[in-house]
């Protein structure tokens, strides 16, 4: 195969997306096939389009990783990944809505994104399953509506809201987290989630409890690790 054809492939098919999206108006949409369209995490999809691939970033907002070579998986992450899921699994129309910059640093394309209509960057905010994050000009288009859904989720103490000091300016912070508890799916112990353990998982066989009961409910015990528990 031609060497740098995956390069190719990319750049071809941003210029597909630049194109059918720089012909709209600011209040339209272009809508993709619901097939086409595979989660990889709350914030995150890729839309396979004629047989090519891209990654689409949300836009103005942060949800905790499920995947991150350097900050793990995070508390809630699954849940808001299955969120983002079960919007698009169910939608009939996905539609994309671009603001002024394509794509960011990594190369990702930017996009408001529409599940039947509704805006799943709100329904990630008023639900708790995301925090308002990355805003920077030109992309400001819905900011001010965002920290508004955003505020409403704090007051609620809804999802990642509900630990003090576990959202912060810079990101997500696990060890502010309160009852939670973390195992590996393939053993049968659970810790405190702060426990320093816990960083030795392998994020694919993470999983969180949000309760001890709900760690014991799926009969696991806890750990005997020395230096992790309170009493």
């Amino acid at each position: 195969m031609w060497k740098g054809s995956s390069k190719i492939i990319s750049i071809f098919l941003s210029a597909v997306l630049i194109f059918l999206l720089s012909g709209c108006s600011k209040d339209d949409k272009v809508e993709i096939p619901a097939s086409s369209v595979q989660v990889i995490d709350g914030d995150t999809i890729k839309v396979r389009m004629k047989g090519k691939e891209d990654t689409v970033r949300f836009l103005l907002v942060d949800a905790p990783e499920t995947h991150n070579d350097r900050l793990g998986k995070q508390p809630l992450g699954d849940e808001a990944k299955e969120f983002t899921e079960q919007m698009i699994k169910h939608a009939k129309k996905i539609e994309l809505e671009k603001d002024q910059s394509t794509r960011d640093n990594y190369g990702r394309f930017l996009a408001y994104v529409y599940a039947d209509g509704k805006s799943v960057q709100e329904e990630l905010l008023k639900n708790g399953f995301a925090r308002v994050a990355y805003v920077y000009k030109p992309n400001t288009k819905y900011a001010k509506e965002y920290e508004e859904f955003e505020q409403q989720a704090r007051n609620k103490k809804v999802g990642i809201w509900q630990w003090d000091g576990y959202v912060r300016k810079d990101g997500f912070h696990p060890e502010a987290t309160r009852n939670v508890f973390a195992a590996s799916k393939n053993s049968d112990v659970y810790h405190p989630a702060d426990c320093y353990v816990v960083k030795d998982i392998k994020p694919d066989n993470l999983i969180y409890f949000y309760s001890e009961a709900s760690a014991k409910a799926s009969g696991r015990h806890r750990s005997d690790v020395k230096g992790c528990w309170a009493h």
